[in-house]
């Protein structure tokens, strides 16, 4: 007998929150659940989760212990199977089971090329950065794990001094021109660079043509094509240590270390000092996605501060997407374009930052916020508001799905739930307002 093959469909309000934005989408996922164990003792971790990641977004991913936010991370980088759905990043499948056992010919061939991928362009931060960082590798060695991995680190090299000639000559030009309306131009010009698999050399041509044509000094045009001999030599006569030694001393400094470091071991350092380092290991290979699972939680209030000064500064420069795990909302307020909010493996609000921390509307969103330390005497008692899951009245004939609520703010819920949650919020409102 052949196994029952279950097929699940998305309604249309789902497909309406995925697509909530007209953006290029780095993550799919769709339909995902996630099962430890088999038999009588499977728990489903994840269960028939929806979500979307746009290129370039910080999306915070919050929820208490144990609702499945870590095993989501986990999924992205390949960590952990999946026992139903997909998950695509960069229009990749990425398979559901991680080995290469029983596949053959073009499975094989897939399943190769989606591994590169995975290793190349998506990473990982850890919780514990004591854990994560190997303690028998000085800082070096660490950092050059990643950088052992790939086949060719040229490449990374020829980005990072690509973006670096291209931004200083840009910038001298500018300041001796008045051409602000060519400023799009030339972030279109950078963004092409990035999305091209490194082979830049026709960029140079196509920026000399632009300086030239926007009449730049005859000095600015000479230094151009003096980089671009250069990186012409830099191909046929740089050896891969000395890359990887670049390449570490430029995310170094990103991070705010130096090279004094790199002889030393891992648990020299306090632990922001290693979260540093755990955040350059990552970094170093420009990865397109970067999953960051409660990286600040194990550190000092002090420090957490900094570490996310951090994150945002190399999203920035690196045009990164991040998913950012945590508990904390404090510190996801300040780096997530938006929020996404679980319980116990079910995605249940989502929306910008803004909205999910000054309108929430789910019960659970709310227990969240409402456990946030505040000066403000109004907010919560000292036990906070506790979320009731049963206190859903669901069944097979009344189910939620997912409503819109304003400014690409949607919740699940039943059209009465919502109903009752939006008059509870009206009243206490109210009664702050008395």
């Amino acid at each position: 007998m052949f196994p029952k093959r279950q097929i699940r469909t998305i309604s249309d309000q789902t497909i309406k929150m995925l697509n909530a934005y007209d953006k290029k989408r780095l993550v799919e996922i769709n339909n995902l659940d996630v099962t430890y164990g088999s038999g009588k003792k499977a728990f489903r971790a994840v269960k028939d989760f929806n979500l979307n990641v746009y290129d370039g977004e910080v999306l915070g991913l919050v929820g208490e212990s144990g609702s499945g936010k870590s095993t989501i991370g986990k999924a992205l980088v390949g960590l952990v199977d999946y026992s139903f759905g997909q998950i695509k990043i960069d229009n990749k499948l990425l398979p559901k089971q991680k080995s290469s056992f029983m596949k053959f010919g073009k499975q094989l061939k897939d399943y190769k090329t989606v591994s590169k991928f995975m290793i190349d362009k998506v990473q990982m931060i850890f919780q514990n950065p004591t854990n994560s960082l190997n303690p028998h590798k000085n800082i070096e060695d660490v950092l050059k794990e990643g950088l052992n991995n790939l086949k060719d680190v040229l490449p990374l090299y020829l980005l990072q001094y690509d973006e670096f000639v291209f931004n200083k000559i840009y910038n001298q030009f500018i300041k001796s021109s008045n051409l602000e309306n060519q400023v799009i131009n030339f972030d279109l010009l950078i963004n092409d660079i990035k999305e091209n698999d490194y082979h830049n050399e026709q960029y140079y041509d196509a920026f000399l043509a632009y300086l030239i044509n926007n009449q730049a000094d005859q000095a600015l045009v000479d230094q151009l094509y003096l980089f671009k001999m250069n990186r012409a030599n830099v191909i046929n006569n740089i050896f891969r240590d000395q890359i990887n030694h670049k390449l570490i001393m430029s995310i170094l400094k990103q991070v705010g270390m130096d090279e004094s470091i790199l002889k030393r071991f891992p648990l020299e350092f306090s632990g922001g000092q290693q979260q540093r380092i755990g955040i350059a290991r990552s970094i170093v290979l420009r990865p397109k996605l970067l999953v960051a699972d409660e990286p600040i939680s194990a550190l000092d209030v002090s420090i957490q501060a900094q570490v996310v000064n951090i994150f945002n500064d190399l999203k920035e420069k690196f045009n990164l997407t991040i998913v950012f795990i945590a508990h904390d909302l404090r510190m996801v307020e300040y780096i997530s374009d938006r929020i996404a909010v679980m319980n116990k493996g079910t995605l249940l609000e989502i929306g910008p930052t803004s909205e999910i921390i000054n309108n929430p509307v789910h019960p659970y969103t709310k227990s969240l916020l409402d456990a946030v330390p505040s000066i403000d005497s109004n907010k919560g008692s000292l036990i906070g508001r506790v979320y009731d899951p049963n206190m859903h009245d669901y069944s097979v004939d009344n189910q939620p799905d997912w409503i819109e609520l304003e400014n690409k703010h949607f919740v699940l819920a039943t059209p009465a739930e919502l109903e009752q949650w939006l008059n509870e919020k009206g009243a206490s409102n109210e009664q702050e307002k008395n």
